[in-house]
């Protein structure tokens, strides 16, 4: 059994890539992207042959809009907090950038039927 990590950034950038897609949303929220990777860590646990690890935290949530400040910014609305995706980011950006590194596996995850309907997507 191997170990796979999974990544704030991979998390977010997977989401927006979904939701630009369905429905052009730009915005998601911290408790909502915890729904997300959640399921994201479910699929790739549910083999039995990895075992999926998500790497989230404040400092992991904070540092993620200092590093990619060209591409995501934080929100706040009726006291929720999440992250906003800037206008002039393409889903392919996000691609390029984020998911060309992962797995597989990893993606395969990200595109089951059960994650998307985390995002509220399908």
């Amino acid at each position: 059994m191997h170990n796979i990590y999974i990544q704030i950034e991979d998390l977010v950038a997977n989401a927006f890539i979904d939701l630009i897609e369905t429905d052009s949303r730009r915005e998601i929220f911290y408790s909502d992207l915890d729904d997300y990777g959640a399921r994201v860590i479910e699929q790739l646990n549910s083999s039995g042959e990895l075992k999926a690890v998500l790497v989230v935290s404040r400092e992991s949530q904070a540092a993620v809009i200092e590093d990619y400040s060209d591409m995501f910014e934080a929100f706040e609305k009726d006291g929720s907090k999440g992250i906003r995706l800037l206008a002039h980011v393409s889903p392919l950006d996000l691609w390029e950038r984020f998911c060309t590194s992962l797995s597989y596996t990893v993606l395969k995850a990200f595109q089951a039927s059960a994650v998307k309907r985390a995002l509220g997507v399908l």
